[in-house]
């Protein structure tokens, strides 16, 4: 049985919305266990270690903001003035240090099988805009790359949920240090863990 502990972390913008309650409710309607969860006002530099920071991954977040731009047939490089994707990285970097201190966060620890699929699933899309009916970012947002760059911004995607078992793995051991998580039943481990 393949049951992962994943991290999931609510940003600013959905605590200032009061989508807390929904989005807890979410992830316990599908069957996950929530193990941990605390509310903090992270600063600059516990924001910037969350993320790998590598010029691997901000390459990466560049790729992403290109296909991002290419979906919404808008030309990156008249936008945002360039279209090499570490400089459109960096500036995603930036801002989302930035967006992450425009309030507190709530950090959650979520147990089940497959919990890293199920939540980033859940979430939706990290584009809002062409998220998935049905997942919370299609439900509560509409953002997109080129109304974000055009307010100087990221795209407010109000939900992290981490993308692998090795990202989960490093992203609860950053926030929750030394934690060991104690297991407890509910009803519907009965249902359909046994």
């Amino acid at each position: 049985m393949n049951i992962e502990k994943t991290l999931i972390i609510i940003k600013p913008d959905a605590v200032k919305r009061g989508l807390i309650g929904k989005i807890i409710e979410t992830f316990e309607n599908v069957g996950l266990k929530l193990m941990a969860a605390k509310m903090v006002l992270p600063d600059k530099e516990v924001i910037k270690n969350h993320y790998p920071g590598t010029k691997e991954w901000i390459r990466e977040m560049g790729e992403k903001t290109l296909v991002s731009f290419k979906q919404s047939g808008v030309d990156v490089k008249e936008k945002m003035g360039t279209d090499d994707p570490e400089k459109l990285g960096l500036f995603v970097y930036e801002r989302l240090i930035k967006y992450w201190q425009e309030g507190p966060i709530v950090v959650m620890v979520w147990q089940g099988p497959d919990a890293v699929q199920i939540a980033r699933k859940l979430r939706g899309h990290t584009i809002p805009l062409i998220a998935q009916t049905g997942t919370l970012h299609s439900a509560y947002s509409f953002d997109s790359s080129t109304l974000s760059v055009s307010l100087n911004r990221v795209v407010k995607t109000f939900i992290h949920a981490s993308g692998s078992i090795d990202e989960a793995s490093r992203e609860i051991a950053y926030w929750f240090p030394n934690i060991k998580f104690k297991n407890y039943k509910r009803e519907i481990d009965d249902l359909y863990l046994k």
